[in-house]
């Protein structure tokens, strides 16, 4: 059996295709001539992680965005094969399904100016962030389905053979061991930080929102907007927040108020023309007087701080230097 007709088979099995009978026994006598001649090797997992993001690509109807051609497809396809030819059994056991998560086992909620860290059954490592909460599936040893609202950065355990799968508001993050972090405080928006290996971003109800990102590439959606195109980051500097810090990178005052009505525990509002207002630079620590002291010598604003409640009155509003 060729090379390239044994390619073409096994594409047929990624497309679930049927094949005649000849042609199983056809694939089923090669995989056994391999069997007899070869040695599994070391490195036996990442193989199982590449047929893995193969399947999900084909599965969710997408292309991947980077795709140089692989000299150990032929290797590949006897170990994936070999692994678990259960012909289409195989497809239904790994095809990402849109189901929600299940009642949840756990459940663990940070308050507001609070970030914690914690493992979860499966040995993944989670980092969250100010007001946020994570609930994982009552049978999570099989079914790893997290569901976030809020901020997390992911150090996901591998395992080729049970996907970990993050629910955001419409939209579902898919890896097997990676590390990553996202942000979905409101469900009509979501930032997705990619820091190693490889994510599947996509959204549960439009194929057509979907893509795949490796290390150093972010993607954001904002249902205004849509998903947005991929951008670049430095993935060797990790987010601000795992050290309880607050940066901003020309800001406005609106999203001023959002960040930090995320970290303190009190309503707070702009009075005025704030269009004007930008900000870059980031707080360790700080108290919130501390950081209102600086956005008032920095943008020449006043504010009003008591137990209740923050104005901060943005007129005229002008900037004099830049972050602390």
């Amino acid at each position: 059996m060729n090379s390239q007709k044994i390619i073409k088979q096994i594409r047929k099995l990624f497309n679930r295709e049927v094949g005649s009978k000849q042609e199983v026994d056809e694939l089923n006598l090669w995989y056994q001539s391999l069997n007899e001649q070869t040695v599994i090797p070391e490195n036996l997992s990442d193989i199982k992680s590449d047929s893995w993001i193969t399947i999900l690509e084909k599965t969710h109807g997408l292309e991947k965005k980077k795709q140089p051609f692989f000299k150990e497809w032929l290797w590949k396809a006897a170990i994936f094969l070999g692994i678990c030819f259960t012909s289409f059994g195989l497809l239904s056991t790994f095809s990402v399904k849109k189901t929600p998560v299940k009642s949840a086992a756990g459940v663990y909620t940070n308050d507001i100016g609070k970030v914690s860290t914690f493992f979860l059954p499966d040995g993944s490592e989670i980092w969250m962030s100010t007001g946020s909460e994570l609930e994982y599936a009552e049978d999570f040893s099989r079914n790893r389905k997290v569901k976030l609202t809020g901020e997390a950065f992911f150090k996901v355990k591998r395992n080729p053979d049970f996907p970990f799968q993050i629910t955001t508001g419409a939209f579902s993050t898919v890896v097997l061991g990676t590390s990553f972090n996202l942000k979905s405080y409101e469900e009509n928006e979501i930032e997705l930080s990619v820091y190693s290996g490889r994510v599947m971003f996509f959204d549960q109800q439009s194929r057509e929102n979907s893509d795949i990102l490796v290390k150093g590439e972010r993607i954001s959606w904002m249902e205004e907007k849509g998903i947005s195109d991929i951008q670049f980051f430095d993935a060797d500097k990790l987010p601000d927040w795992r050290q309880g810090m607050i940066t901003f990178e020309n800001a406005g005052l609106v999203e001023i108020q959002s960040t930090l009505k995320k970290w303190y525990k009190i309503p707070i509002k702009i009075v005025g023309n704030e269009k004007n207002c930008h900000y870059s630079g980031e707080f360790n620590q700080a108290s919130l007087e501390q950081i209102l002291e600086t956005l008032s010598y920095a943008l020449n604003i006043t504010y009003e701080l008591n137990d209740t409640y923050v104005k901060i009155y943005a007129s005229p509003c002008k900037i004099k230097s830049g972050g602390k």
